[in-house]
């Protein structure tokens, strides 16, 4: 049984988003579940596991340069979970279907994840983030 210590773990995590997302594979259980709001139709039944994960993370860094991801609030250790708020920040690279940003121009959003960690892994992630301001930065919606 791993030791849990939530803020090393949440440490980790920023750092998959801002270095290498190969850190997830030593936190990260195989049946890992992602709870989070899509257009892609999918559930959290289907998004599991250390590749699902990582998945988000290249997803959500693709259409951006020098992306940056700070903790604004926590980490907030309770038993098994972590909980931060953070700040999402990067300049938009291009390529977004019905983006209108220019190619660029600086990014930010903010967002609140929860971990749920057992035997030193996490086995649960929930986000939620501020998508509509995103979009309204990108100027896909008005």
């Amino acid at each position: 049984m791993k030791v849990f210590d939530g803020k090393k773990i949440y440490e980790l995590w920023v750092k998959a988003w801002n270095e290498d997302v190969s850190v997830l594979d030593e936190i990260t259980a195989s049946d890992c579940r992602v709870h989070q709001a899509r257009t892609d139709g999918k559930t959290s039944d289907e998004l599991k596991g250390l590749e699902a994960l990582k998945g988000i993370i290249m997803d959500g860094c693709s259409f951006f340069n020098d992306v940056k991801m700070t903790i604004e609030v926590g980490p907030i250790v309770d038993k098994s979970y972590v909980a931060a708020r953070w700040k999402f920040t990067g300049s938009y690279k291009g390529g977004m279907q019905g983006a209108k940003a220019e190619i660029g121009e600086k990014m930010s959003f903010n967002g609140m994840d929860i971990l749920f960690v057992e035997d030193g892994l996490i086995k649960d992630y929930w986000v939620s983030s501020d998508g509509v301001s995103l979009m309204e930065q990108l100027g896909i919606l008005s």
